[in-house]
């Protein structure tokens, strides 16, 4: 009797746990269940590209620190955080190195240019403190300090986990993806290392193959001469006064819409060239300087500085937009302008170089279709 009582009591015991085994399984299967069926989450039906040109936020060289500024930079961008607070995608281009001043440094100086910007690679931290998405690394003062400033910019903006696109070395577009949406930023100049102008064909496939994984493509190129001989978009290549090209900015731009670009921006000039609508793309040719500081003349008209505010749908096609005008200060950030200069200098340039575009500026900046 009390062998078969064990057995009844040893098989209770065995039913039970394997019931609790299976009570588990079902219970894991269900909580997959619910994860799987959990909605993704809708695309948003619009969003807000913001874009601004060359920032440079000061420089240590030459080594009086002539460049720099008092407050050591940390109030460069507060008049423009909360603009850049309502946008989804911001980007500008990032125009020199981020590099700490060391012997070793100053023997790198990039003795082909006459000025070398070099930020304190702390620096970094205050684009993301004021809320950029991306930087743009590539343009004419990108090889100051040759390998090592290139190197040295691109390990500070990873280690402050900041996105970035232009150097040739690395893929040709860098991919964002916020709130159900894919942004790609791809980043062209007519530097050694960088994904060039004048190259269209290489230029073509970047923006295809971004166009394949994204939905929302912005390209950004440091193109075009300088000065203000160069306000107006000439529709050539242009050579600027050291013989190099500078690329055909208006062949480049329309080659980057056809191939899947959404929102284009040069900058270079430093100063603010026409927009265009192009296939419902907007085209911005130049935005000039943004957050230069020191070591770059301000005066007017290179101290316009535009934000410019973009409306597309998640196709990235143009919907709204405005260019909100900030003028730049001698060694302080920049702060909005009253007077609206940069929006007037932009739509009177638009008139002149795009006068059959179906674009409106209004006088306080506000862009629309006609």
């Amino acid at each position: 009797m009390k062998s078969i009582f064990s057995l009844l009591i040893s098989s209770a015991i065995i039913f039970s746990m394997v019931s609790c085994g299976s009570n588990t399984d079902n219970s894991t299967a269900n909580e997959n269940q619910v994860t799987d069926s959990v909605a993704t989450p809708q695309k948003p039906s619009s969003v807000r590209v913001m874009m601004m040109g060359d920032i440079m936020m000061g420089s240590q060289c030459p080594w009086d620190n002539r460049y720099m500024t008092a407050d050591d930079g940390k109030s460069l961008f507060d008049s423009v955080k909360p603009i850049i607070a309502q946008g989804d995608f911001i980007v500008g281009n990032l125009e020199g190195v981020l590099l700490d001043r060391t012997p070793q440094s100053q023997k790198m100086k990039n003795t082909f240019s006459a000025v070398n910007f070099m930020m304190p690679q702390r620096y970094a931290q205050y684009l993301v403190d004021a809320g950029f998405t991306a930087m743009a690394i590539t343009n004419n003062h990108a090889n100051d300090f040759h390998g090592m400033g290139v190197d040295s910019t691109i390990a500070t903006l990873k280690r402050v986990k900041m996105p970035y696109s232009g150097v040739k070395r690395e893929a040709g577009y860098t991919i964002i993806e916020k709130d159900g949406l894919k942004y790609a930023l791809c980043a062209f100049s007519t530097s050694p290392g960088a994904y060039h102008l004048d190259d269209l064909a290489s230029a073509d496939s970047v923006v295809r193959a971004a166009d394949k994984v994204a939905d929302i493509v912005v390209v950004s190129f440091h193109g075009g001469c300088e000065g203000l001989g160069a306000r107006n978009v000439p529709k050539r290549r242009e050579i600027f006064n050291n013989g190099l090209s500078r690329g055909d900015v208006y062949k480049f731009a329309r080659m980057c819409v056809d191939a899947g670009g959404d929102v284009i921006f040069g900058h270079s000039p430093h100063v603010v060239r026409a927009m265009e609508i192009y296939k419902d793309r907007i085209i911005a040719y130049s935005l000039g300087n943004f957050c230069t500081p020191k070591g770059m003349n301000n005066a007017i008209p290179f101290g316009y500085a535009p934000l410019l505010d973009v409306t597309v749908d998640n196709k990235g096609v143009f919907q709204k937009g405005k260019i909100h005008s900030f003028v730049q200060r001698q060694g302080k950030g920049p702060i909005l302008d009253p007077k609206h200069g940069a929006a007037h200098d932009i739509d009177r340039l638009s008139k002149i170089d795009f006068p059959d575009t179906r674009l409106n500026i209004s006088p306080t900046g506000e862009i629309s279709k006609k």
